[in-house]
Parts: structure tokens; C-alpha cells; sequence
């Protein structure tokens, strides 16, 4: 009993300290007192396009999106390098854990937003609309794009392209051959990791339909036919009381 109770009072003292390391992470700043102006926007088409990113992520299919299964797009991805001949080491391998696992955090805040699907579209949808994610976005995409740039050239041809990011995730080769051409913006036959970072935060942040959109293969979206209950402020909140922080319904500066 005397054990039980002493653990219990660790974990009580463990959920203290994590809820205040967070409460004063500029993360959590940003969505306490942010969150009423970016929950307003007509955000349906962008959560459409997430749902539908959170499927191909999805791993192991089993309703969640969580490290491994972005730690395991990331070793299939050198697979197939290696099934086309490129020398895939040890080191390289190594270097998918070493980056693939901080970028899972910084894109579900720590996994709050990779629980399951509704709660990584919601997350997401208010995330994506702070100021400044376009920029920290290019940067975590760049990085994770760097990992398969074997040759220190910053580009990807075709075929790596088609290996590295659209095989892992389900797409064919005639959706791969679309990404490319609408993400190689300069048209000069290669899509560098510019490009790349840049098309992927526009997926995740563009509110209405454009060339990114259809990065992940041909939309056809029909607002008629798709049912959205927009509840990202209540998902965005849940997220964070998870750790035992309680946040007021009217965030206050």
C-alpha cells in the first residue's frame, strides 16, 4: 500500500511538472491565446484534405497516427532506395530514427494530434493557420526531405521522387508522375528540396482548392457530399488537457 501510494504521488508530481513545462512552451502560448482567431475560418475544404492524408499516413491502418507509423513511411522509403540500387547504409538508416522521430513531435505536438484521425484533422486545421507556420513548416520539411538526398545534390529526380515520397503512402506511378510535374515549379526536370517543403506546407495550410491540393494525388472534392463537423477548437483543447492543463473556454491575453 505504502508503494502504491508513493507511486501514486510520483505520478501526480510527474503530471505536474510535464503540464507546467508545457503550460510555458511558446507552442502552448501560441494556441491559448490564438485559438479564437483561427477557429472562425471556413476551414472545411483543409480538413477535408487532412482527413484524407491522415488515411495514406496511417501505417498500420489501425485508426492512429503515431511515431512508428511515420518512422515506418520513413525505413520504406529506403527500401525501395535500395531496391533501385542506391546503397542504403546503416547510417542512413540510422539518420530516419534521428530525424523522423523529432519531426513526428513537432507535427503532432508530442503525438496530441496523431491520437486518431479526428483529432490530428483538428489540430492540424488550427495549427497550420498560425502566423509563422509556413516558414517553421518549409524548415521541419526540408530537414526530413534531407535525409534521402544521397548525393548532397538538394534534388530528387523522378524516380527517387516516386520511391521515396509517393510509393510509402499508396500512390501510383501515374499519381507520383502528376505530383512531380505540378511541384517541379521552375520545370527544369528535378524537384528540389525547396520545392518539395514548399508544396507540402501549402497542402497542410491552404483553405481553398489550388495545384497543391492535388500533391497527394487528384482530388475530387464535392462539399455536397461530405459531412464535416468542424469541432477543431474543442480537438485543439482536448489535446492539451490531456496533460492535466485546464484551459478556460475564452482565452484571455
Amino acid at each position: 500500500q505504502l508503494k502504491l501510494a508513493s507511486w501514486k504521488g510520483c505520478k501526480s508530481c510527474l503530471t505536474f511538472s510535464i503540464g507546467t513545462i508545457i503550460k510555458n512552451t511558446l507552442i502552448y502560448k501560441i494556441i491559448h491565446y490564438t485559438r479564437p482567431m483561427v477557429c472562425c475560418r471556413d476551414k472545411k475544404f483543409l480538413r477535408y484534405k487532412l482527413g484524407r492524408l491522415f488515411d495514406m499516413m496511417d501505417n498500420n491502418k489501425d485508426g492512429k497516427f503515431q511515431k512508428t507509423d511515420y518512422i515506418g513511411l520513413g525505413n520504406a522509403g529506403m527500401d525501395n532506395m535500395a531496391a533501385i540500387g542506391y546503397a542504403v547504409t546503416a547510417a542512413h538508416r540510422k539518420k530516419v530514427q534521428k530525424i523522423f522521430g523529432p519531426a513526428y513531435y513537432g507535427i503532432t505536438c508530442f503525438g496530441f494530434g496523431g491520437k486518431n484521425k479526428k483529432r490530428w484533422v483538428g489540430y492540424l486545421s488550427v495549427m497550420t493557420q498560425m502566423p509563422g507556420f509556413k516558414m517553421i513548416g518549409k524548415h521541419l520539411f526540408k530537414r526530413v526531405s534531407q535525409v534521402y538526398d544521397f548525393d548532397g545534390s538538394g534534388d530528387f529526380s523522378i524516380d527517387e521522387f516516386t520511391q521515396v515520397f509517393c510509393k510509402p503512402i499508396g500512390l501510383s506511378e501515374e499519381e507520383a508522375k502528376e505530383s512531380f510535374k505540378l511541384l517541379d515549379t521552375n520545370h527544369d526536370g528535378v524537384l528540389d528540396i525547396e520545392e518539395f517543403a514548399k508544396g507540402i506546407t501549402h497542402y497542410l495550410s491552404d483553405l481553398e482548392e489550388n495545384k497543391w491540393a492535388h500533391m497527394f494525388g487528384r482530388i475530387d472534392y464535392n462539399p455536397d457530399k461530405w459531412d464535416d463537423d468542424d469541432e477543431s477548437k474543442e480537438e485543439v483543447k482536448e489535446g492539451i488537457e490531456d496533460t492535466g492543463i485546464k484551459l478556460d473556454d475564452e482565452a484571455s491575453p
